[in-house]
């Protein structure tokens, strides 16, 4: 009898630990292969929002129900390249960067309920605004700007694209800002540790706090939706992984293992989930990943 309890016992541990794993296998969820970056759910129908290369010379912003798995055109009538879509949390403004000329962007941002869309255009030659993150209640968006001295500068403007203030001005490269789910907190890459490296601060610019410090790249940062985890990029392995850490920097983990790249990463609504672009045999599609168990 002791026997057979103690079969029963290891075929049930067995189960369990397997059920574990099968959790922690990445799932994929487009089967194209194409382009994809700058992944971003909505708040209100939970669709995941990115974008992708759709021809040689048209990047769009797509739209992914993740219940049905259709795919559809985001801004249907768009054609030029529409990249790193964000919206706030009442969904009643979004902000994306939109490409209107050979190296030049301009960032737009369309309120919902007026109908209106702003745009805000850096200026004259080669002039790229390089991302942006719009504030949960949809007043404020960051972007980053890169200055005639090689250096790339976090700017703050209001949703109608007006009042800029510079928040930092160093001679690093600042880039990738993401607003904690708060509003008060901002997460980005830096250069300044010498390396390109995730750093915190507040959303006036102050209280710089450094969260990682290898050599490589970490980069592109995002909360959890709860605010208390941070997912973001690492080649600090000669790869380009998927890792995740407490929003102080703290209980650094791994979370991809993938021989192609793993980059872009976003948290699902409920998150228990990242999901990400893979590159698996030269092909990159979206995957989603648990990470339920990662989270103590």
């Amino acid at each position: 009898m002791n026997s057979s309890k103690q079969r029963l016992g290891i075929t049930l541990w067995i189960l369990v630990i397997g059920v574990q794993l099968t959790a922690a296998e990445p799932i994929q969820l487009t089967h194209d292969g194409k382009m994809k970056q700058d992944l971003c759910f909505t708040h209100d129908t939970h669709e995941l929002i990115y974008s992708v290369l759709k021809t040689p010379l048209l990047i769009k912003l797509q739209r992914l129900n993740l219940e049905s798995g259709k795919i559809e055109d985001f801004h249907a009538n768009a054609n030029t390249n529409e990249i790193y879509i964000e919206f706030a949390k009442d969904m009643k403004h979004y902000a994306y960067i939109r490409n209107d000329g050979n190296l030049h962007t301009v960032l737009q941002v369309q309120d919902v309920d007026k109908g209106q869309l702003y745009s805000l255009n850096p200026g004259g030659g080669f002039a790229c605004i390089r991302a942006l993150t719009i504030s949960p209640d949809g007043q404020n968006i960051v972007y980053s700007f890169p200055e005639s001295r090689g250096s790339q500068q976090l700017w703050m403007t209001d949703n109608k694209l007006e009042n800029k203030t510079e928040l930092t001005k160093s001679d690093f490269i600042d880039a990738y800002p993401r607003f904690s789910p708060t509003g008060n907190v901002l997460t980005f890459t830096s250069t300044r540790s010498g390396n390109f490296d995730i750093f915190r601060m507040s959303v006036d610019g102050s209280g710089i706090f450094q969260l990682t410090d290898h050599p490589g790249i970490d980069t592109r940062p995002s909360f959890s939706p709860d605010g208390s985890k941070i997912v973001y990029t690492s080649l600090r392995q000669g790869n380009y992984e998927i890792f995740i850490m407490n929003a102080d920097g703290s209980n650094q983990k791994q979370v991809t293992n993938n021989p192609g790249k793993d980059d872009f990463a976003c948290w699902h609504p409920d998150g228990k989930r990242i999901l990400y672009v893979g590159e698996v045999r030269g092909k990159k599609d979206i995957y989603s990943i648990s990470v339920e168990g990662m989270l103590e």
